[in-house]
């Protein structure tokens, strides 16, 4: 792909980044096992606000990222450990390696995500 080819109209890159449904993140959420309160601090927002989502039925674009961070996070704690509930563990406890941060905390900027989606792949490929 080259410079010619990203899309040019503002209506064209909204596609990329489109707002995405708010069962994304009750399903997260589900899986989770994260109260309403929680997710709302998941992805940076006020319980309030959180509601106001679920009755508008959509997430803004910033929120959508941090629930898609999240999602694709535990869809790979599960490979890595094994099972749903083990990722959710990790995620939500403190880890020695993450100066005993628990991953879900870094969750807020895309340097924390790929900072504990690397601790994952070095877990799953043995390098911790």
């Amino acid at each position: 792909m080259t410079v010619k080819d990203l899309p040019r109209k503002r209506s064209e890159r909204r596609k990329v980044f489109a707002p995405k449904p708010f069962a994304l993140s009750q399903s997260v959420a589900k899986r989770l096992g994260a109260t309403e309160e929680q997710m709302a601090a998941y992805i940076g927002v006020t319980t309030r606000t959180y509601q106001r989502r679920a009755k508008k039925g959509e997430l803004e674009d910033a929120e959508s990222a941090k629930v898609e961070m999240l999602d694709s996070l535990l869809s790979l704690g599960t490979r890595v450990l094994g099972d749903e509930e083990a990722a959710r563990e990790w995620l939500t406890s403190p880890i020695l390696s993450l100066e005993g941060q628990k991953p879900i905390e870094l969750l807020d900027t895309v340097k924390g995500y790929e900072r504990v989606k690397n601790k994952l792949l070095q877990i799953e490929y043995g390098t911790f």
